[in-house]
């Protein structure tokens, strides 16, 4: 009996330290993790770092490690790939760029251009070599002061209030608009009502308008009475952001 109970002991040891080893450290994608989230799991131990891709790429294009990382990039471009950009756009081109998508001659015309993958995302190198990237080119919202504005960024930013649920930013009338759905579950413990939720999530964009030049600042709140539409991957649909009623 005591060779049994020993026996498990150390099978809970080994896996308990699998289990912390598995967790010390995780590598993410897929959407841009704000650095304040990164920051919140290295309090506990568990580190995180953040990479880029797209199925064109098969799928890797960059990726922060262990041994070097920096908080905020999506990392180092992997050894065989080549960065360039075009109006702020990210061009990939190396050995495992697609050659082309199958039986779409004009979508890959479209994508390939001159050997270079054009990525759709707006980015830039760091003077370290970390690629950052801060949007998407199709979603830029284009000030009458010729700023031009990735909408994401703000998004991310906005998105770490306490009672917001879901945001999207628009370009309205030469400003920016904060279309926010409430946190339910926030609203629910508070027992907030309208006036409440309107006063509560103003305060939170004038604190971050405090932070930002002119033209980052949020000029206009709408608070919806529902979620955003989404796609059957859970995105945000940007183009029936306007629509607003139960589905």
């Amino acid at each position: 009996m005591y060779f049994l109970d020993h026996y498990r002991t150390r099978i809970s040891q080994v896996i308990g330290i699998l289990f912390l080893f598995l967790f010390m450290f995780s590598h993410t994608g897929g959407a841009h993790l704000d650095p304040f989230y990164i920051e919140k799991f290295a309090e506990y131990g568990v580190n995180i770092y953040e990479g880029y891709g797209m199925s064109e790429c098969s799928p890797v294009i960059s990726s922060n490690v262990p041994e070097d990382h920096k908080t905020g990039s999506i990392g180092r471009p992997l050894s065989n790939v080549e960065i360039s950009f075009e109006d702020g756009e990210i061009l990939v081109r190396g050995s495992s760029v697609m050659k082309g998508y199958y039986q779409m001659p004009e979508e890959t015309a479209e994508t390939l251009k001159g050997g270079w993958l054009h990525t759709g995302d707006k980015g830039y190198l760091d003077k370290d070599g970390f690629l950052f990237i801060n949007g998407r080119i199709k979603n830029l919202i284009i000030l009458s002061n010729g700023e031009n504005i990735s909408p994401e960024e703000i998004e991310n930013k906005l998105a770490l209030g306490k009672l917001v649920g879901e945001v999207i930013v628009t370009g309205e009338n030469n400003g920016l608009i904060a279309r926010i759905y409430p946190d339910q579950d926030a609203v629910s413990a508070k027992r907030m009502n309208e006036e409440t939720i309107r006063s509560e999530l103003q305060a939170f964009i004038d604190s971050y308008n405090n932070t930002q030049p002119t033209y980052r600042r949020i000029t206009g709140l709408i608070i919806r009475k529902y979620p955003f539409i989404k796609s059957a991957t859970k995105k945000i649909k940007r183009q029936e952001v306007l629509i607003d009623e139960a589905l």
